[in-house]
């Protein structure tokens, strides 16, 4: 079923599952009582649907959005292309396992001219199945992939604040484990601030090799969630939700 999504609007989460998803731009009846270049820019704002395509690799398989019906066809195509590059290069490398790998996505699309793709899946090639997390941001705008470092200064304040940071348990967001969550900033600590700095300039890339703690994010409404891997017996990926007035902007 074709839904539909009001951009600039609500932060909505779309699923990946779902054929074709439709994202028009807000009615502005109230663009009087709207700050003149917000309202310009939710005015200038493209609808778009979103289409689900996959790549397979064996037994690995992940499931990605691809924009269509942008007025904007090389806009749409820059866009595209990103995200495909994510997505493969993300599946890849599991492409020496002999486990089966799927990968689904969500679109979240809080009010800003940037939208994020969340993918997950369940890995069984280790010694216990593995449940990963990483995501693709983009700036809709000017169809260019979007990674933390470009958006915030990253230093020891930074560090600080996100391990003060509302925790949202992804396995009972509900009720969040206090305990787990005492373990996972008891695992943090374990690492001196200088190399979080570091880890957190490589944050957003799908190559390990690139980004080898894991870390990505996506956005909502004036929060950033940040997603740091960790230690299966911890939850595999731990999240933190950060207001963005609390960390320095670029």
């Amino acid at each position: 079923m074709k839904q539909i999504l009001v951009a600039f609007a609500l932060a909505i989460i779309l699923a990946g599952c779902q054929s074709q998803q439709t994202a028009p731009v807000q009615h502005t009846d109230d663009v009087d009582n709207k700050p003149p270049q917000q309202a310009a820019d939710e005015e200038n704002a493209e609808p778009f649907e979103v289409d689900t395509t996959s790549y397979q690799n064996g037994k690995l398989t992940i499931h990605y959005p691809q924009l269509v019906n942008m007025q904007n066809e090389e806009l749409e195509q820059r866009i595209n292309n990103r995200i495909k590059e994510d997505a493969i290069l993300f599946l890849n490398q599991y492409q020496d396992g002999d486990a089966p790998l799927k990968m689904d996505y969500e679109v979240i699309l809080p009010e800003s001219d940037t939208f994020s793709v969340q993918y997950t899946g369940n890995y069984n090639g280790g010694m216990y199945p593995t449940h990963l997390l990483f995501t693709t941001n983009i700036d809709f705008k000017k169809g260019e992939k979007i990674r933390l470092p470009d958006l915030f200064v990253i230093d020891e304040p930074f560090i600080e604040t996100l391990k003060k940071a509302k925790y949202i348990d992804w396995e009972n967001p509900p009720d969040p484990n206090k305990e787990k969550q005492d373990a996972i900033i008891e695992y943090l600590n374990t690492f001196n601030n200088q190399d979080l700095i570091k880890a957190f300039h490589k944050a957003d890339h799908p190559d390990p090799n690139e980004n080898p703690y894991g870390i990505f994010s996506y956005f909502l409404n004036h929060t950033v969630v940040i997603s740091i891997q960790v230690p299966h017996a911890l939850g595999d990926h731990a999240e933190f939700e950060v207001n963005t007035r609390d960390w320095v902007r670029k």
